[in-house]
């Protein structure tokens, strides 16, 4: 029982912390609310429908799903320059591939017009 010391000391001093700045905020905080604060915003783009339920355009989506594939595709890169001195040639090859596969998906996408960007 005595190792969980400093874990709770620790949870403790985590959640006067947490406690003294909501505190504080509320206490020396600004009382006036600013009206910016509730106007709905995105990517730039003032929205023109103030009801939630307005349509977005599919360029928001569309670009949205190609950061995300290309960013995760080229995070795998990470794993295999760890371990390239024990992988050699054969994870060189596989590596360049790969590398390759994506470079063509990219070219793929910008040769449709995916990346351009329209308002």
């Amino acid at each position: 029982m005595e190792g969980y010391g400093a874990f709770l000391l620790f949870v403790l001093v985590a959640v006067a912390v947490g406690l003294a700045h909501a505190v504080l905020n509320d206490i020396l905080g600004p009382k006036k609310k600013d009206p910016l604060e509730d106007y709905p915003y995105e990517c730039g783009v003032p929205l023109y429908d103030p009801e939630a339920r307005g349509t977005f355009k599919q360029g928001y989506y569309l670009l949205g799903l190609l950061l995300i594939l290309f960013d995760i595709e080229a995070a795998y890169l990470f794993p295999w320059a760890v371990v390239f001195k024990e992988i050699g040639l054969f994870g060189l090859i596989e590596a360049v591939l790969f590398i390759f596969i994506l470079t063509l998906g990219f070219v793929y996408a910008w040769a449709k017009g995916a990346l351009r960007w329209q308002i």
